[in-house]
């Protein structure tokens, strides 16, 4: 044979391959689409459960903020306490009444102490206090800015953590003492006297307002805000993990202290619960049952082209399908310059067959001779069946004569083996002509009557005249 072009458009396309993959990238794209939508369905729980912590953080906030208001009322009453002695003289029995009153009226202070000009004269309880007794704050690097703060501001301030004198660590009240001469002289006017330091207990303080110990799965951690270059500074509560994410709010204390309350869940942010399960399991289901309907869509288009494109007999391509490709062939023809045969087959004496046996047995004689002539091409080469006993057989390429006719005698050897059926055996003769595009014919219709004039001029060739047959004998299909 001469040179064949690569030709896979005439391997026949498989519908259920189609419509299998078709399917399959409608499943993988449902998938993909459920696992969308369930992670914005985890952000939502996620999000919601934020807020629920939001609140509980927020609420905690209020109840400490409550906690230090109370504790800094009550400072300012000691306040008033200590501007009587601005022109009398300190009675130390009478700051211990008023001091233990105090710390028995609020458990969030753990000591009092009284700096006239800003050094420390009385703490209450003296024990384990009395380390403290003469610290002129001027010289404590750590505690007089606040001090300062207080005395220039004429506010009250809360600063610390800080580390104390007579050891430890504590937050710090300082509470500005400005004595009035007569009780119209404004605050703007009046002299510094000192200043007052509620010592807080931290335990307590945070007790009471719900830091500690923190909700039921949850931690609360208090952090500061003042350093915003060396990030957050833990205060009170647990260190926060570093891969979780808190939230939380702000608190601003007297003297410009910026606290902040975050919170976590011990268990971390809650993303599963039975929405993400119903939407996985409805999002999969309906990502299947898409598929499905696509893959049975995709089947019923193909069956639809294959009914419209092949005999329903033999399951051969029928005309329609035959034209296409020699119109195909011929344009790839014009590029290549390589053309195509066809063999134009033809069974003599078919109507006999389907008179003396049936025209169940003629069905399938030809159903036999279809596939026979199957059998003798390759995958490329188009089997087509275009009458009643009338095939064509479209090989791409040109074929030399001797290729062509050891082909013909090939066909012809295969398709005339004797049909058996029902332990009868029919004989069977064939005629085929056949006819080269474009040596043979410019057009699709010219080539297929050159084609089919051959195969009728071998017909009459070999066509047995009525005297050689059989007394009362019945034509052969071949």
């Amino acid at each position: 044979m001469g040179r064949r072009p690569n030709l896979k458009l005439f391997f026949k396309p498989s519908g259920t391959w189609a419509a299998s993959i078709a399917a399959i990238f409608c499943f993988l794209i449902g998938i993909v689409l459920t696992g969308y939508v369930g992670f914005l369905v985890r952000s939502e729980l996620v999000y919601h459960h934020k807020s629920d912590v939001l609140a509980e953080v927020s609420e905690v906030r209020m109840r400490l903020e409550l906690e230090i208001g109370r504790t800094i009322a009550h400072g300012l009453g000691f306040r008033d306490y200590l501007a009587e002695f601005d022109d009398r003289v300190f009675e130390p029995d009478v700051f211990r009444n008023i001091a233990t009153e105090l710390l028995n009226a609020n458990a969030s202070i753990r000591s009092i102490g009284i700096a006239p000009d800003n050094i420390l004269r009385a703490v209450y309880p003296l024990e384990p206090n009395e380390g403290a007794i003469g610290l002129d704050y001027r010289s404590n690097a750590a505690q007089w800015p606040a001090v300062e703060q207080a005395m220039l501001s004429r506010e009250i301030v809360v600063s610390g953590p800080v580390d104390l004198v007579q050891g430890g660590r504590a937050l710090l009240i300082r509470i500005p003492v400005f004595p009035a001469r007569n009780t119209s002289q404004p605050l703007s006017e009046r002299s510094y006297w000192g200043v007052a330091t509620l010592v807080l207990d931290e335990t307590n303080l945070l007790a009471s307002s719900g830091v500690l110990p923190a909700p039921e799965g949850m931690q609360i951690s208090v952090v500061s805000k003042a350093d915003e270059e060396a990030g957050r500074k833990l205060l009170f509560g647990d260190a926060i993990p570093g891969d979780v994410e808190p939230v939380g709010v702000t608190m601003l204390l007297p003297g410009g202290i910026e606290w902040e309350l975050l919170g976590y869940p011990e268990e971390g942010w809650r993303s599963a619960g039975k929405e993400v399960w119903i939407t996985q399991f409805v999002g999969s289901v309906l990502a299947l049952v898409f598929s499905v309907m696509t893959f049975l869509l995709i089947s019923e288009i193909y069956r639809a082209r294959s009914i419209a494109l092949h005999d329903p007999l033999t399951g051969l391509a029928n005309r329609r399908l035959l034209e296409e490709r020699m119109n195909q062939l011929a344009a790839m023809c014009e590029r290549s310059g390589v053309g195509f045969e066809i063999f134009y087959l033809d069974i003599d004496a078919f109507k006999p067959v389907n008179d003396n046996y049936g025209h169940s047995v003629g069905d399938q004689l030809l159903i036999e001779i279809g596939q026979r002539l199957q059998s003798q091409t390759r995958d490329y080469d188009t089997v087509a069946r275009v009458g009643g006993d009338e095939f064509i057989v479209l090989t791409p390429g040109n074929m030399r004569q001797a290729e062509k006719e050891t082909f013909v005698t090939r066909l012809m050897e295969r398709v005339n083996a004797a049909f058996e059926f029902s332990g009868t055996q029919i004989g069977i003769r064939s005629s085929i002509g056949s006819a080269s595009y474009p040596m043979d014919a410019a057009t699709m219709s010219d080539l297929l009557r050159v084609a089919d004039a051959r195969m009728y001029a071998q017909k009459a060739r070999s066509k047995p005249q009525a005297s050689n047959l059989p007394e009362g004998g019945v034509p052969q299909a071949g």
